[in-house]
């Protein structure tokens, strides 16, 4: 078996140096149809990718040189750094009519400046194929723009296999440090899903970096909170400059006299030259970087080639430039007739030949060398189907749009530590322990196989009742709030507005319901449905349809809202829930020890006190002593037989956290303490999520059956809320899951 590989390789070997003499000329060049192609990356990427980029360009001309219609990139940089990039996106996506046209762009690098290109090329279907961008959120945004390519999986997957590999290392306890963009945040939202799916203790929680700044107290309390002696802190910088001071002061809480060690876990962007130079940098350190298969022979290819191992990018851009070239072929060849998924595509451009090209899997398969291009290109100018095998592994894309990368093969890896003295190239210092991919290719691990994707740490529950006697419930009360005031986050306010719906739907008059929003959304610019506010997409709209079930209804039609948010403080709640009336508060609650209090509350959080008191940009905490004083006094003047909690915010469990102990009271959580809430319906005529799963399902689920027990209804919380953790707490002061019901606040 090891020499039946290891001729394959060389065969590969081979095949890339006979690739000269193999393609000869032998028909006339009837047509040559260019491209003019803008490249926009970082002055130091582009000079670190030349190599695939240079190797790319010829393999295109090579593998066409059988073909009389030939295809030609060419590729115009700009400096993603130094040029003003909204006014570059829009002169590219916008041109003036003549040969400058822009007919596809490569880049950029950053996830941070994506959103401006694609925002641009939307007009246009201008195909922005990026090598890089892994933002989960920027892809999920445009799961469903056919222009928006790319081709590496996003850092949820990264964030997961660094989690697993601590793990498996042996490594009790996890932290995260992460810069404050949109590169970081992919991090953040996902790491503490992760470590609970790892069954991984989060020592210290996390931390967003800023340049320069001092990391010491964030270490210690790593430190002091860690359950064992080994901690990985994740460490996730969008500057690659950034890693080593961070990296550095990570190190200092070791602690060699009592066994214990705390090291670094570095996401791609360390995979640098100014990292990897570090003379410190070696067994406290260890990294993960999407790599070229190691099935399909490129970076075996390159290494023979190039005299070193292929960095971090460098399959993508390869496969970046030969993608946009066999687009371009295959609509040389069939100008009319583009075919994506066996559906003729009306007016198809660019991006759409290009799906077109990596839409099959039954046909003949071709490889990203010069000889398997010259087989792409010979079988698109017959106007047959390929079926694409790239640089970087397996062109797997999603189904819906084939322009999202569905397998990323990645390498972990560590610094050979005899490789430190002396002068030598810093790449030649990494040393791969493992390579990873999801489909598990020859040759690489399965993410999948190795450790369970599907959630698997739910809760378990003791079937217990409580002794206490309450008395026959009376009356019912409920507190909506949403304190959110922007249009990026209507879907706080729609949710609270739906949850208003629900109520009173189910046996609330509005005289016992306290609805607090800022109620901007209906008359807001971005509205295009003025005066409405939905849950679902407004395209299908149905104001019949009942509004906690399914259907488009406007969830504001006919809701009384008793205080706009930015009309209240924080200390306001505590009168409104304790029935202190007066002038400014005429509305509030007037409970006593018969009374049922439901509390719905969605809105951002953040991980040290979770919901933040206004928007996200806020970061003003409510406060869990704040919310805990006001459940103990009232339980202290006896204002309520039972109440609960249903919190849609990041880190929610915070608040859960903090109300353990509490007589009577029930907190259910989109998320527990360490862990982001995700959202659920984009809508890309609004451009804003309409619902959070958590709050989506809670409607569905007891709008449809009041008497559903807490225990069923956290099951179907739990398996469609996806990205968080949904927790109850308290219940041991409530009584068992398994029998009480939703019946205690909705009819």
């Amino acid at each position: 078996m090891k020499k039946s590989v290891l001729f394959i390789v060389a065969l590969l070997l081979l095949i890339s140096c006979k690739e000269d003499s193999e393609l000869v000329v032998d028909q006339p060049v009837t047509e040559v149809v260019t491209l003019n192609v803008d490249v926009v990356l970082p002055a130091g990427i582009q000079q670190q990718w030349q190599n695939a980029i240079d190797w790319a360009m010829e393999n295109i001309a090579k593998a066409q040189q059988k073909q009389p219609r030939q295809v030609r990139l060419n590729l115009r940089y700009h400096d993603e750094d130094t040029e003003a990039l909204d006014e570059l996106a829009y002169n590219l996506t916008h041109p003036e009519a003549g040969d400058d046209t822009c007919h596809a762009i490569i880049g950029p690098y950053h996830s941070d400046n994506a959103q401006t290109f694609l925002s641009h090329a939307a007009a246009t279907n201008l195909p922005v194929v990026m090598p890089t961008c892994t933002s989960a959120d920027l892809q999920r945004i445009h799961a469903r723009s056919t222009y928006a390519w790319f081709l590496t999986e996003s850092d949820i997957t990264q964030c997961e296999i660094m989690i697993a590999a601590a793990r498996v290392t042996g490594d009790t306890d996890v932290a995260l440090i992460y810069s404050n963009d949109t590169y970081g945040r992919s991090f953040a939202d996902w790491f503490g899903y992760y470590a609970a799916e790892q069954d991984m203790h989060v020592a210290g929680g996390m931390i967003s970096y800023e340049k320069g700044d001092d990391l010491s107290s964030f270490m210690q309390a790593v430190a002091a909170s860690a359950k064992g002696g080994r901690v990985r802190v994740l460490v996730a910088l969008s500057d690659a400059a950034d890693y080593k001071p961070v990296c550095d002061q990570v190190v200092q809480v070791n602690d060699f006299n009592r066994q214990f060690f705390v090291k670094s876990f570095c996401a791609d962007t360390s995979y640098d030259l100014q990292v990897l130079s570090f003379s410190n940098f070696s067994s406290f350190y260890m990294g993960i970087t999407p790599s070229a298969s190691r099935r399909f022979g490129f970076s075996q290819a390159y290494s023979g080639r190039y005299l070193q191992p292929p960095l971090n990018g460098e399959a993508q851009i390869y496969d970046a430039i030969t993608l946009i070239a066999l687009g371009a072929a295959h609509r040389l060849a069939s100008p009319d007739s583009c075919f994506v998924d066996d559906k003729l595509v009306s007016k198809p451009s660019l991006s759409d030949y290009m799906r077109s090209v990596v839409a099959n899997s039954q046909c003949i398969t071709t490889q990203w060398n010069a000889a398997g291009l010259a087989s792409a290109f010979s079988e698109l100018a017959a106007r047959r189907p390929v079926d694409i095998t790239g640089a970087s592994g397996l062109l797997l894309f999603d189904q819906d749009t084939h322009t999202k990368l569905l397998n990323t093969t990645y390498m972990v890896w560590k610094i050979n530590i005899g490789s430190l003295e002396g002068d030598i190239d810093p790449y030649l210092r990494v040393q791969p322990v493992i390579y990873l991919s999801t489909q598990g290719a020859s040759g690489e691990a399965s993410t999948t196989a190795i450790w369970q994707y599907e959630k698997r740490l739910e809760q378990a529950f003791d079937d217990f009742s409580k002794n206490n006697a309450l008395p026959p419930v009376t009356d019912h009360w409920a507190l909506v709030i949403s304190p959110s005031t922007t249009w990026e986050n209507y879907r706080h306010q729609a949710d609270a507005f739906a949850m208003y719906q629900l109520l009173r739907e189910h046996g609330y008059d509005d005289d016992h319901i306290i609805l607090i929003v800022e109620d901007n959304l209906a008359n807001d610019a971005h509205n295009k449905y003025p005066g409405k506010i939905y849950i679902e997409s407004p395209s299908s709209a149905n104001d019949g349809a009942p509004s906690g079930t399914t259907g488009a209804t406007d969830v504001r039609k006919n809701a009384v809202v008793d205080y706009h948010f930015s009309d209240l403080q924080a200390d306001d709640l505590a009168d409104i829930f304790m029935g202190r009336q007066s002038a400014r508060l005429p509305y509030v609650m007037h409970p006593d020890s018969t009374s049922n209090i439901f509390i719905f509350w969605s809105g951002h959080g953040g991980p040290s006190e979770g919901p933040f008191w206004g928007n996200e940009n806020a970061h003003e905490y409510f406060g869990t002593e704040r919310i805990k004083n006001i459940v103990s006094q009232m339980n202290d003047a006896d204002m309520y037989r039972r109440m609960m909690f249903a919190i849609e915010t990041c880190y929610s469990g915070q608040w859960g956290e903090a109300l353990i102990g509490q007589p009577d009271v029930l907190v259910l959580t989109a998320a527990n303490d360490y862990e982001t809430s995700k959202a659920d319906v984009f809508d890309q005529q609004l451009g804003v999520y309409l619902s959070n799963a958590f709050a989506r399902t809670f409607r569905i689920e007891v709008g449809t059956s009041p008497d559903i027990t807490l225990y069923d209804l956290y099951r179907h919380l739990y398996k469609t809320t996806n990205g968080s953790h949904v927790t109850i707490y308290n219940h041991e002061q409530y009584g068992s899951v398994y029998t009480e019901t939703m019946q205690d606040y909705f009819q």
